[in-house]
């Protein structure tokens, strides 16, 4: 006879602990996951930083990171242009009537 995990009430909902499958099963997934953020940036992993530095210009902002053997690791970011939404108006009377809308997008 298995015992039955108790249940926690966390507000109106019923909650049960993870089981000990459950969390080898997690704790896989994360390992599998840092495995393979290790290689995404194989130069850079185990350096000692010396600094970090950001800088906003242009419109841009810049992310670098110096390290103590004087190696330099930079990331560049730039605004994007996001659709909010496409919509086919009458302006004829002055006032916007909206006749069709082609997208929203969600938030």
């Amino acid at each position: 006879m298995t015992k039955k995990p108790k249940t926690v009430r966390v507000g109106d909902i019923e909650v049960t602990p993870v089981t000990a499958a459950e969390h080898r099963s997690i704790a896989r997934k994360i390992r599998k996951r840092y495995a393979r953020l290790r290689k995404r940036y194989k130069e850079i992993r185990g350096k000692k930083v010396d600094w970090i530095e950001h800088t906003y210009e242009e419109g841009s902002l810049y992310v670098g990171v110096r390290f103590m053997d004087g190696t330099y690791f930079s990331l560049d970011f730039s605004p994007q242009i996001v659709t909010d939404g496409i919509e086919f108006s009458d302006m004829s009377t002055g006032d916007e009537e909206i006749l069709k809308t082609y997208y929203r997008r969600r938030d």
